[in-house]
């Protein structure tokens, strides 16, 4: 009987996580979208400073791929499109209009 009250209360605690986590990523500005090629797919992005800036761990590499819910927030350092974009790629990522930092640029975020 201890087992499954354990298990039971690991259940809700880990569905508390979760959900706080997609509350943080909702409430904070963040935003997903699946983005075509040339560096293409689903990403988690939100505007900094009037910038796209995508989830990212190490403030370089964007987290494609990975859903809202499994991001932790609290380790996120934005890769942000323009400068910092520059800075670690040689682009500002607004030259090819088919990059995703121009893309998410132009999508309102309210």
């Amino acid at each position: 009987m201890l087992n499954a009250k354990f298990s039971c209360r690991l259940a809700i605690a880990v569905l508390a996580l979760l959900t706080a986590s997609e509350a943080l990523a909702q409430g904070s500005g963040w935003r997903s979208r699946n983005f075509p090629s040339p560096n293409g797919g689903f990403l988690v992005y939100r505007l900094v400073g009037g910038n796209p800036a995508c989830a990212s761990y190490n403030g370089r590499d964007c987290l494609w791929g990975v859903t809202a819910d499994r991001i932790d927030f609290n380790r996120v350092r934005p890769l942000v499109c323009g400068a910092g974009h520059r800075d670690k790629w040689g682009v500002t990522g607004y030259e090819n209009p088919s990059h995703w930092c121009n893309l998410a640029r132009s999508v309102r975020i309210d």
